[in-house]
């Protein structure tokens, strides 16, 4: 097989990214926006030992899950990778996608524990509470930028589907007053202008939080939030300097407050969260809801038990199950994460919680060889996973319950295989988080057993 070799290629089943997977003499070729159950007339773009990418130049056989995208920037943006595969169905495939990480990378047998149906998402449209995307000056004036997947191509968009209303309205006044104002943004090439990247988050009330991330100052920003803040729905609005150029990152050190109120305020249960510009919190305001209903469910607190919650971030989860628990210990590396975690405590009067800033592998051994217990854990980690540290360190914990709450297959199944050294999987849960993208969350209950 060569580059630009051309060929009919049946789709078996689906990839982590949303992609159509093949075979061709056993190796596995990726075809983008191609269906299981699919036949593609192909051409090779890029070959390597193990696997190959291919376009698909024709649908032979059209899989009945096939849809028409929603979207009429699905091509060009490809944010949403799997737009054009019926909802119900794309729940199933990223089922799917958990068995095939499992029979891959575990010794567990699927078949062993209950797997449920994927969690469907309340709102496949306009479900995203927060947006970060590029704006520029064009020869038509302002215009809002979505970065095309796997690429640094930008592609104008007027509005985003999956993103909440009021993010596409506010992006449109930001448009109007920006023109009126002959704004100035920020030059790729030439590495220079102000204004980068508009970031917007909204809670449950439509209550937003407005960022301009900008490259140097420009009094023309202060201009435009003057005038922005007395849009419907606009709560508060910052400026962010970032002048470093780095690829991928987006918010710089130096955040100053503009206008408005500081903070919105997300409400989950009667739980109240404090977010801010820069906070990390669930994109999907429902589904988040729903997976920490999981984890309380999962636990069975009865206000007697000691947990570790690792990974905490600002007390998401901490401070949703804390009325269950005796005892609620949250640690977390980054430290705005847990100012903001212990502030949210205060906000809630929650008493029983405590919040510790580091890295999770050195606190849970220092918490271990104080003699601390632990009933349950949670953790919540990145795409990346558990370290081997952190792993060694559960093991040796006497807790009765593991609840991992994982947003990767494949890092999820290479956890489960080491933790199941002392823990038997009971239950996985997959939850559609992203609608319309190949991610699954997914939240796994374990409970230790001695083996001898």
């Amino acid at each position: 097989m060569n580059v630009n070799d051309e060929f009919i290629l049946d789709i078996k089943r689906l990839g982590i990214n949303g992609e159509g997977i093949g075979y061709y003499n056993k190796l596995a070729i990726f075809v983008p926006n191609a269906i299981p159950r699919e036949g593609h007339n192909v051409k090779i773009t890029k070959l390597e030992k193990k696997y190959a990418y291919a376009e698909s130049l024709e649908i032979k056989t059209k899989s009945d899950s096939r849809i028409e995208p929603v979207c009429p920037h699905f091509k060009d943006c490809g944010a949403c990778q799997v737009m054009h595969i019926d909802y119900d169905k794309m729940l199933e495939f990223k089922r799917d996608l958990l068995i095939e990480s499992l029979t891959k990378y575990t010794k567990l047998n699927p078949r062993s524990f209950e797997i449920r149906k994927t969690i469907p998402s309340l709102k496949q449209l306009n479900y995203r509470n927060r947006s970060i995307q590029n704006i520029r000056r064009t020869k038509d004036g302002l215009k809002i930028f979505m970065i095309k997947e796997n690429s640094n191509n930008l592609v104008p968009i007027d509005k985003c589907l999956v993103e909440d209303n009021v993010i596409n309205n506010i992006n449109n006044k930001i448009i109007s007053i920006g023109n009126k104002l002959n704004i100035d943004t920020y030059n790729q090439k030439l590495k220079k202008g102000a204004l980068k990247y508009v970031s917007i988050r909204v809670n449950e009330l439509g209550d937003a939080l407005v960022t301009f991330i900008c490259h140097e100052r420009d009094n023309k920003i202060n201009k435009l939030a003057e005038e922005l803040i007395n849009v419907l729905n606009v709560k508060g609005i910052y400026l962010n300097i970032n002048n470093t150029n780095k690829q991928g990152e987006i918010f710089g050190e130096e955040l100053i407050h503009l206008a408005g109120e500081k903070y919105i305020i997300m409400t989950l249960n009667n739980i109240k969260y404090k977010l801010y510009p820069d906070t990390f919190f669930q994109l999907n305001t429902d589904q988040a809801r729903n997976i920490f209903d999981i984890v309380l469910k999962n636990a069975k607190l009865s206000k007697k038990e000691t947990v570790l919650d690792a990974y905490c971030g600002v007390g998401a989860i901490s401070l949703y199950i804390a009325k269950m628990a005796k005892e609620v210990i949250g640690i977390e590396y980054n430290k705005n994460a847990i100012d903001l975690a212990k502030e949210n405590a205060l906000l809630n009067k929650i008493n029983n919680t405590e919040f510790y800033q580091g890295d999770s592998s050195i606190l849970l051994e220092k918490m271990l060889n104080e003699g601390k217990k632990f009933d349950v854990i949670i953790v919540d980690p990145p795409r990346t996973g558990l370290d081997d540290k952190f792993i060694n360190n559960i093991l040796k914990s006497e807790a009765k319950k593991i609840i991992y709450v994982s947003c990767n297959p494949q890092t999820l199944a290479k956890n489960l295989d080491k933790l199941s050294v002392k823990y038997n999987v009971n239950s996985m849960t997959p939850a559609d988080m992203f609608p319309y993208s190949a991610h699954v969350e997914t939240v796994v209950s374990m409970t230790r057993t001695e083996r001898k």
